[in-house]
Order: structure tokens, then C-alpha cells, then sequence
């Protein structure tokens, strides 16, 4: 079955009653806004629907905040957010630390300008030489290829000795100010296909959906609907949850034609219930 046309997300309010919305590709594009997308969220608002940005960010949800704020998505523009990186760092807090990692675990870090916050109050130390660490924490990076063929030379001793890699962006392309690179979701399924452990936390993965839920309390999933411009991440996640879904044409995979999108869809097992060009 093929989606359905729309042309407004408003169109889909008298259905849904929870938006999980995407941010990277959606709303912005990490640099700037798209036109009307904060007026889109606005009129949503206005009309009853609760909007929780979920995004597949490896930083924490108040820096998340404080980027959206930067580019014009001001508070009264959505409810919540939720990043990857916030349920990671509650998942590793209450969760692993103690448990599958000691406490004071030693950490290779993977974010990018060399971003520490996603450790902040967190019992682990930190460690710049990748050959002492016992963990990887991989929350983000922007590489060319050149780049992403050196860190994964430099990473190849931790898979040879086991380390786990939590990767709390699964995305594996992002934008830069250079265009599209390879993000930290490439570097851990490398890590993974050369038989490393990756502990996936982040879209399409359960638990950043299950976070959401369990908040508001939402039992009856037919009021909930996914927007987002990843196939292999914000649809497929979606659909694995049991949830509607949108796909917004304007994002990463903009270059595609109808064509590749409809391959896409049969490679993830993933067809959205609604199209839209652009989220206005």
C-alpha cells in the first residue's frame, strides 16, 4: 500500500493527538530553520495536539533545548524533547553503571568539537588513550571519508579486546556545514560488522520511544503519530512501535526520487502511513 499525500501536518490533527517530531532534517537543518516549519509547530499547538520533539541527538535534551531556541523554535513552539542522548545518559545512570560497567568505568569518548556533556554526572572517567578505555561512549561525530577510515583504524584495538561502544546516535549521515558526512551511526555499524558490541540507544531503536510513552502515559497508540525524513530510522521506528508515521520529503533524503524512496521502504520494511513534502 502506498502512503497517503498530504500537503499540511495539520491535516492530521483530527487523528493524532501526540506528534513525535524530528528535529535534524525536519525543522532545521542543523544551521538553519526551514521556512514555516516553527509556524507549523505553533498551529498544532493551537489546534490541541501535544508535539514532543524526539530526536537522535547524542547531547542531552536542555543543549537540545537551547539549539532549537537559537534557530527560532522557542518554548511555546512544542512541549518536550527527548534526545537520545537524555535516554542514554538516564539508561547508563540507573541501568548499567554499577552493573555491566563498574563504577568509575574507564570511557573513550566520540563527540563532536570534543563535547563532554554527555558524561556530566555521570561515574565514569574519562580517558584519551583508546587502548586504556573499557568503555566507548560514541554520541557524535562529523566525518569525511578520509575521516571515518582513520577512526575506525584507531578503533580497531578496542573491537580486538572487546570494549562495548554505546552509540546514542544511531544516525549514519548528518549535515555539516560542508554538506552531508558520515555520522557516529557509520562508525558503530562498522564497529559491529567487524564483530565489536554495539548497544544501540536512539531511533529506530525501542527505548527513546518507550521514554516517551512511559511520560505521558499513553496506552492507546493510535493517537500517536512519528514525523520525521529517515526511512531507516524515524519511519522504521515507528513501525516497529506499532506507531503512524510520516515522512517528510525535505530532509536527508531529498535527492532521492520517488523510485529510490520506494526501494528504501521495501529495504527497511518500513512504508510510512502519510508523505509530505515539507513540514508546514
Amino acid at each position: 500500500m502506498q502512503p497517503d499525500i498530504i500537503e499540511r501536518v495539520q491535516e492530521l490533527v483530527t487523528e493524532y493527538r501526540y506528534f513525535l517530531v524530528d528535529q535534524f532534517g525536519v525543522l532545521h537543518n542543523g544551521f538553519t530553520a526551514y521556512p514555516g516549519a516553527a509556524e507549523a509547530l505553533r498551529q498544532l499547538k493551537g489546534m490541541g495536539a501535544v508535539i514532543v520533539i524526539i530526536s537522535n541527538s547524542g547531547k542531552r535534551a536542555d543543549l537540545n533545548k537551547t539549539r532549537l531556541s537559537n534557530l527560532g523554535f522557542t518554548p511555546d513552539c512544542y512541549d518536550d524533547l527527548v534526545s537520545s542522548g537524555e535516554v542514554a545518559w538516564n539508561l547508563l545512570n540507573s541501568e548499567y553503571i554499577g552493573s555491566r560497567l563498574t563504577r568509575s568505568a574507564r570511557c573513550y569518548l566520540l563527540s563532536n568539537n570534543n563535547d563532554r556533556s554527555a558524561l556530566e554526572g555521570l561515574d565514569l572517567t574519562v580517558v584519551e588513550n583508546i587502548e586504556e578505555a573499557e568503555v566507548i561512549l560514541l554520541s557524535g561525530q562529523h566525518l569525511n571519508e578520509k575521516g571515518l577510515a582513520a577512526l575506525c583504524q584507531r578503533l580497531q584495538s578496542a573491537v580486538k579486546s572487546g570494549v562495548p561502544c554505546f552509540c546514542t546516535n544511531p544516525d549514519k549521515i548528518a549535515y555539516a556545514e560542508s554538506g552531508k558526512v558520515f555520522s557516529s551511526g557509520t562508525v558503530a555499524q562498522w564497529y559491529e560488522e567487524q564483530g565489536g558490541e554495539v548497544i544501540w540507544l536512539g531511533k529506530p531503536y525501542p527505548e527513546i520511544y518507550q521514554y516517551v510513552l512511559k511520560q505521558y502515559n499513553i496506552t492507546d497508540k493510535s493517537q500517536v503519530i512519528c514525523v520525521g525524513d529517515s526511512i531507516e530510522h524515524d519511519i522504521k521506528g515507528g513501525v516497529i512501535q506499532g506507531l503512524s508515521t510520516v515522512l517528510v520529503r525535505s530532509g536527508i533524503l531529498d535527492d532521492l526520487d520517488d523510485n529510490q524512496i520506494t526501494n528504501l521502504y521495501q529495504r527497511h520494511s518500513a512504508t510510512p502511513d502519510y508523505v509530505i513534502p515539507e513540514f508546514i
